[in-house]
């Protein structure tokens, strides 16, 4: 709240540089922000769900795309927005949409995910 209060906002790229971060265990560029051991613990499975498990504030999963299949974490919120990580992949894929407390909010963001950014990478 504080955050919103004073005007600033998270845009795609910072969240995309969440995401990068995520897939480099921690690591922004060369420097350290996130210790690897709280990557790796906070993208395990803790509490199964119907299609995703989820780890402490991650989405876990896999996604299959052609013949193959990676694992991928994600930070969903309302109105479709969107953070996929691909750590095998070294992918980041950030979204933002207002779709907001809409029944198939998921759907642009997934078919986004599926259609533009793994169909460039089968």
């Amino acid at each position: 709240e504080a955050i919103a209060a004073s005007g600033l906002r998270m845009t795609p790229r910072d969240l995309a540089r969440i995401g990068m971060m995520m897939t480099g265990s921690g690591m922004a560029g060369d420097r350290r922000v996130v210790p690897a051991p709280w990557i790796a613990r906070s993208t395990e499975p803790v509490v199964p769900l119907d299609f995703w498990r989820f780890g402490y504030h991650w989405y876990i999963g896999d996604v299959e795309f052609g013949s193959r299949r990676a694992r991928c974490w994600g930070a969903f919120g309302n109105g479709g927005q969107r953070l996929w990580v691909l750590p095998s992949l070294q992918i980041a894929v950030a979204i933002t949409a207002g779709n907001y407390n809409t029944t198939e909010q998921w759907l642009p963001p997934t078919r986004l995910l599926y259609e533009v950014v793994l169909a460039s990478v089968v």
